[in-house]
């Protein structure tokens, strides 16, 4: 079955008749994963980072070539073992109104099928026009015409092939940030001539697509830094999870991560990820939007992206909200060396005045304690830095175990199946036995996994690595408070207060 982490609205689950819901469409065999995507101006770029450089062209192309990508909900997902795919949608940076005849010339095809896809997923707030809609593509002129209108796409999976097509002047082009490409004078011009319901902020890695509303509310952000901000945080996610291009199933994901603004608060949800894309409502968009949120308030943004990082086989339900935030560490660890963002693991709770490092130390290997229980949500993630710690390259190397050996993923509801993966996995990793590891931080350790560790000849580390302390970023967060405290003396003292 498929894997998600959240509730999803319902509205995000209804249909429309007469077009082509959305679906897995399988391939024979490995794509090119180093492929190329359409960009403006009807140019492929690989996806790979580029350096900024100004676009003065008024628009961009109605013709582009998209070649075929692997499939994201199938073949990439198995390939990389994960619980959520990213998007199969590649962007044209068009919108078409609705109720509108578009007239789509496809003047080339050799992909096995191409589709045209209207409407970014949980974007519009008419709950009839949240899932996208999807129309079948044939070589030569096909007219479509959709009740809701929405941004433009193009979905080509397959293992190989392209599709060359051309929008008719129908189709409205959007204001379209291209990152190494669209200067920051010719976005502003489209804010201001484009007025189109959606705005679009590509990179190699990230498609960002919000409300207009949204976009002219956060206008005076540098793109640039901004969609720099999302390949840095996206490379730092992707290098946690071993995508190092060492073999093509250690290579990055074929499609970027789709994030995209929902259209209205959600009760009781600040954001979420599900298959091919993260959605975030407006109470947060400053995080989306603004280069210092990103940067310095981003953990949500993160977390979300990690959720389609995350691999299947030691994920139990009672783990999804908290191996999550293996990536949203990594971020913030880097962030805080390049920003000064504060190092989440060593900010004092507001109740107890305690750190999570603070206070969980003393409960490791306590009488009776239950990871789960024992630990509170930031605690937990204290165990998870013991083992960045203590073994080198401890994350990637699983997650490249994990693709590289395939194991049983188990039932969705098996807990005990994935938290003794886990156990066994990780010592594999480690390339040690960590069952009293474990042990003290209140897993069980069943016989099973005693006897699964044992049989690949793995004894216990020299050095206890519960006794592991990140001193590192214990440092790096008084000199972070120290500077804000300065920071605020200064400006306690330039506005003259006593």
């Amino acid at each position: 079955m498929s894997e998600s982490h959240c509730h999803v609205p319902d509205s995000l689950n209804s249909t429309n008749a007469g077009v082509r819901p959305l679906q897995r469409n399988g391939i024979s065999r490995r794509g090119a994963l180093g492929a190329m995507a359409v960009v403006a101006g009807g140019l492929l770029v690989p996806w790979s980072a580029s350096a900024a450089v100004a676009d003065t062209r008024p628009s961009q192309s109605r013709s582009q070539i998209v070649t075929a990508l692997p499939d994201a909900h199938g073949f990439e997902e198995d390939r990389l073992q994960i619980a959520l795919c990213n998007t199969n949608l590649q962007s044209t940076g068009f919108y078409l109104p609705a109720n509108t005849a578009l007239t789509v010339s496809v003047k080339a095809m050799t992909a096995s099928e191409a589709i045209l896809v209207i409407g970014a997923p949980d974007a519009d707030a008419r709950p009839e026009f949240k899932k996208p809609r999807e129309y079948l593509l044939k070589k030569g002129k096909n007219v479509i015409t959709d009740a809701g209108g929405g941004v433009i796409y193009y979905k080509v999976v397959g293992d190989s092939g392209y599709v060359s097509a051309t929008l008719d002047a129908v189709a409205q082009p959007m204001p379209y940030f291209v990152y190494g490409r669209t200067s920051e004078l010719e976005f502003q011009r489209q804010l201001d001539e484009r007025p189109t319901p959606f705005v679009e902020l590509v990179s190699s890695h990230a498609t960002v697509t919000v409300e207009r509303a949204s976009a002219l509310r956060y206008r005076s952000e540098n793109h640039s830094e901004l969609m720099f901000t999302f390949e840095d945080l996206i490379s730092i996610e992707d290098a946690t999870s071993g995508y190092d291009g060492s073999s093509p199933i250690h290579a990055r994901q074929a499609h970027p991560y789709h994030l995209v603004g929902y259209p209205s608060a959600i009760a009781n949800v600040g954001a979420y990820a599900t298959h091919g894309h993260t959605s975030f409502p407006p109470p947060i968009q400053d995080r989306l939007l603004t280069v210092e949120g990103l940067r310095m308030r981003g953990w949500g943004i993160y977390h979300e992206l990690g959720h389609q990082h995350q691999q299947v086989t030691y994920k139990p339900t009672s783990l999804t909200e908290v191996t999550v935030n293996i990536y949203s560490l990594a971020v913030n660890a880097s962030f805080a060396k390049k920003y000064g963002q504060q190092p989440r693991l060593h900010v004092p709770d507001a109740t107890t005045g305690l750190t999570p490092w603070e206070s969980a130390v003393p409960l490791i290997g306590s009488e009776g304690a239950v990871y789960g229980i024992t630990f509170d949500g930031m605690e937990r993630l204290v165990m998870f830095e013991q083992l960045r710690l203590g073994f080198k390259n401890f994350w990637p190397t699983l997650h490249k175990i994990i693709r590289e050996e395939r194991p049983p993923k188990g039932d969705y509801w098996d807990e005990e199946f994935r938290l003794r993966n886990f156990v066994v996995w990780a010592s594999k990793a480690a390339k040690a036995d960590l069952s009293d590891f474990f042990l003290k931080w209140g897993f069980v350790v069943d016989d099973d996994a005693r006897a699964r560790i044992a049989a690949v000849g793995l004894i216990p580390p020299v050095t206890d690595p519960t006794t592991i302390r990140d001193e590192t970023q214990l440092m790096l967060a008084k000199q972070i408070q120290a500077q804000k405290s300065l920071a605020a003396r200064s400006a306690f003292e330039e506005a003259g207060v006593e």
